[in-house]
């Protein structure tokens, strides 16, 4: 099915990353974008771009393979977690799910780019370091010794995930690879609302995520705009508070952003 649905794309899709963090890197040329994505009408500032900051934009190939990147992160974070058995019994068969779910992106997005004519990035475990030492192991997290660590990152990488696929719809130019991507998306938003949930925390973001530890902090960095559409919305809407209206929205994140949080749990 994977192979049909992508089988009739452009052939000339196909500048692929190669190295363990250039699928991130790839675009981060791009990181103007990411106030262009935030504009309500997609179409209109994908011209606004070509025409007024004159790069080439990333190829359809290059977005699906930053976002295996993170699906590979995201299947070796909760495979390592329930081997190393750091989960409590009681959310087991949640993480599960997830780590079901995830292994399911990275073979759907690795055949996707395979049936367009790309290659797509490839990780194993060794990949990756979740202590968050940029491939040191000796960095801040001890997430496979600590549920609540491991907790802390599975939010902070689930959050990552809904704001990143979100960053990149814009820059999307094939409708099958959006639909796709969206159909992720959504998948994602669920693991992080229940995620968020276990750790006590709304199943939405409120402002920036008050409360947030600073190690996460930056997942959230945006999360407190109240303008939509050039619309200030605190003005120009009556009865909601500054939150209510801040929990109604979700932010981008750009290549850049998501480089800078995920960055130093890849190796190399």
């Amino acid at each position: 099915m994977t192979t049909d649905l992508f089988s009739n794309l452009d052939d000339a899709l196909g500048n692929v990353p190669t190295s363990r963090r250039d699928a991130l890197r790839t675009a981060g040329r791009y990181s103007a974008g990411a106030a262009l994505v935030a504009l309500p009408f997609f179409g209109m500032a994908k011209k606004v771009m070509a025409s007024n900051y004159g790069f080439d934009p990333a190829t359809d190939v290059d977005i699906l393979n930053y976002a295996l990147t993170l699906e590979y992160l995201e299947s070796a974070f909760y495979r390592l977690g329930l081997d190393a058995g750091v989960i409590e019994s009681a959310d087991r068969p949640l993480f599960e799910r997830i780590s079901a779910d995830e292994d399911a992106h990275v073979a759907f997005l690795a055949s996707a780019i395979t049936a367009a004519g790309g290659e797509p990035v490839s990780f194993d475990d060794d990949a990756f370091d979740f202590t968050g030492g940029d491939g040191s192991g000796s960095g801040p997290f001890d997430p496979f010794g600590d549920y609540a660590t491991f907790l802390t990152l599975s939010q902070a990488f689930e959050d990552t995930g809904v704001r990143a696929y979100k960053g990149q719809a814009a820059n999307i130019t094939t409708p099958a690879y959006l639909t796709a991507a969206l159909q992720i998306h959504s998948v994602e938003a669920r693991h992080a609302a229940a995620v968020r949930r276990i750790r006590g925390n709304q199943g939405w973001i409120p402002n920036a995520q008050p409360g947030a530890i600073a190690a996460i902090q930056p997942v959230y960095a945006g999360e407190d705009n109240v303008t939509q559409g050039g619309v200030n919305l605190v003005n120009a809407l009556s009865g909601y508070t500054v939150e209510e209206i801040t929990e109604a929205f979700d932010e981008t994140l750009s290549m850049d952003d998501v480089l800078a949080i995920a960055g130093p749990f890849i190796d190399g």
